[in-house]
C-alpha cells in the first residue's frame, strides 16, 4: 500500500478522534502502525516506500516533505484519497495502533522508536538519513510477539 495513502488515513483517523497531530508523531504512528500489522497479519502494510533512520526516529522521506510546511503545527485539515483497502480486522488492527499512539505525548513516540532492540537503533548515524531494511522492521515485530 503507498505510504502517503498510509498517512492520509492517520490524519484523518486523527481528526476524527479530535487529536489532530504534527509531522512528528505523524512519522512515528506510520511507523508503529506498520510494524504492528506486520505483528499481527505478517504482512507489510507499506510497500511503496522505505523507512529511513533519522535523528528523531523512523521516517518515511516522502511522506515528510508532504507536511513539512506545516512545521510542528497540527495537520488539522481532512485528507482526501485516504480510504485503506483492508478487511474489517486489519482495519480494527491499525485503528487501535492510532487510537493508543494518540494518547502518548510526541516525544514519548520518538522515545518508543528509538527502541534499544528495534531496527532504528541497529540503522541509525548521526547526520545520516540510512534506510532501515525491511528484514530489520519484519525481526523488530517478530520481537514484540515474543513481549
Amino acid at each position: 500500500m503507498e505510504a502517503l495513502r498510509v498517512a492520509r488515513y492517520i490524519i484523518n483517523k486523527c481528526i476524527e478522534l479530535e487529536k489532530p497531530i504534527s509531522n512528528l508523531p505523524l512519522q512515528k504512528i506510520i511507523y508503529f502502525v506498520h510494524i504492528g500489522f506486520l505483528k499481527k497479519t505478517g504482512k507489510q502494510l507499506i510497500t511503496d516506500k522505505d523507512f529511513e533512520a533519522w535523528q528523531w526516529g523512523p521516517v518515511i522521506r516522502d511522506v515528510y516533505h508532504e507536511y513539512r510546511i506545516f512545521g510542528s503545527n497540527a495537520l488539522s485539515i481532512p485528507e482526501e484519497d485516504s480510504n485503506l483497502d483492508l478487511d474489517k480486522s486489519e482495519k480494527e488492527i491499525v485503528d487501535k495502533i492510532i487510537d493508543e499512539s494518540t494518547e502518548l505525548p510526541p516525544w514519548e513516540l520518538v522515545k518508543r522508536s528509538h527502541n534499544p532492540q528495534g531496527a532504528w537503533i541497529k540503522v541509525y548515524k548521526e547526520g545520516s538519513k540510512n534506510i532501515i531494511p525491511s528484514e530489520l522492521i519484519e525481526e523488530e515485530a517478530e520481537a514484540l510477539e515474543n513481549e
